[in-house]
C-alpha cells in the first residue's frame, strides 16, 4: 500500500467520525466504543464491555507506573479505564478531532488528565521514539487498516523487548466474497476488512510470540443487538440533528452487522502479543 492510500483512508474516516455521528456512537455504545464478552445472551451491554476490557487489561499485565499507547482510542474509554484502574499512563492517539475533544473533556471530568494524554496520530506512522512504551494497544479499529503489517510493525517499534500487543479487531468470515463483501465494507468504509487467517498469517511473519488468540466471535451478534436496541431509543432526538438520511445509513450499519454476526459471517478476534 502506498502513502497515497493510507492518506486518503483516514480521509475517509475523518469524513465519518469528524461529525455530529460521533456523539450517535457514543450515546449507542454506552461511551465505550467496543464489543462485549457475554456471560450469557441476555447481559447488558455495559457488563459485558467491562469484561472485555478486564480479559484485556490482564493479558496486557500493565503495572502501575507503566506506558502505553494506544491507537486508534476513540472517546479515550479504554484509556480512562487503565489509568483509573490499574494506574499506568496512557498516550491515546486518534485521528479524528471530534473524539478527542470528546474523550479530553470526558477525561479531566473523570479527573484522569494526569494519567491519560491524547494527540492526534495515524497509527501507520506513529510520532513517538523506538522503545517507549510498555504495552500498545488497539480495539476494534484495525479493519479501517489500509497496510496492516505497516501498522503492526509500528507497534512492534514503540513498544519495550517483552512488551506487548494487544488487539482486537471485527473479522469478515473467508466465505464473504464478491458482491456480497463489497456491499458489507462499502457500508462500514473498511474495505480492507480481514479474516482470523489474514491475522495469522500476518503474525506468524513478524518478531512477536503470541501469548494468547482468541475467536469471539459468538459475542458479536449480542452485541450489535443491544446497540441497535440503543440506537432506537436516541432516533428521534438525532434524526433532527443529523438528518434522516444520515440517521437511516446509520441504522443500516448497524443492521447489516448484526445479521451477519448472526449468520456467522462476522466475527471478532483478540491476540496478545510479546515483543
Amino acid at each position: 500500500m502506498t502513502s497515497r492510500d493510507v492518506n486518503e483512508a483516514a480521509a475517509h474516516y475523518r469524513a465519518t467520525y469528524d461529525t455530529a455521528l460521533s456523539e450517535l456512537l457514543s450515546r449507542i455504545w454506552g461511551g465505550n466504543l467496543h464489543l462485549g464478552l457475554f456471560s450469557n445472551p441476555d447481559e447488558a451491554l455495559p457488563q459485558a464491555q467491562l469484561r472485555a476490557n478486564h480479559h484485556m487489561a490482564a493479558a496486557s499485565r500493565c503495572q502501575a507506573g507503566q506506558v502505553v499507547v494506544e491507537a486508534a482510542c476513540g472517546v479515550g474509554s479504554t484509556a480512562r479505564y487503565l489509568a483509573e484502574n490499574y494506574g499506568v499512563r496512557v498516550r491515546a492517539t486518534n485521528i479524528a478531532e471530534s473524539q478527542l475533544t470528546e474523550a479530553r473533556e470526558l477525561t479531566e471530568r473523570a479527573g484522569l488528565g494526569h494519567l491519560v494524554d491524547f494527540s492526534f496520530a495515524d497509527y501507520h506512522e506513529l510520532p513517538f521514539a523506538d522503545a517507549s512504551f510498555d504495552v500498545w494497544w488497539c480495539q476494534e479499529a484495525l479493519l479501517y487498516a489500509v497496510d496492516k503489517r505497516r501498522v503492526l510493525e509500528e507497534a512492534i517499534r514503540v513498544v519495550r523487548p517483552s512488551g506487548r500487543l494487544i488487539m482486537s479487531d471485527l473479522l469478515l468470515g473467508d466465505g464473504v466474497a464478491g458482491s456480497e463483501r463489497e456491499d458489507f465494507t462499502s457500508k462500514l468504509k473498511a474495505p480492507h476488512m480481514w479474516s482470523m487467517g489474514h491475522w495469522d498469517r500476518l503474525i506468524a511473519g513478524l518478531p512477536v510470540c503470541v501469548a494468547e488468540r482468541h475467536d469471539w466471535g459468538a459475542h458479536a451478534a449480542p452485541t450489535f443487538r443491544n446497540v441497535l436496541a440503543n440506537f432506537e431509543g436516541v432516533r428521534d432526538e438525532f434524526t433532527g440533528r443529523l438528518g434522516t438520511a444520515a440517521m437511516e445509513a446509520a441504522r443500516e450499519r448497524l443492521s447489516i452487522q448484526y445479521e451477519f454476526a448472526q449468520a456467522g459471517k462476522l466475527s471478532w478476534c483478540f491476540y496478545a502479543l510479546v515483543r
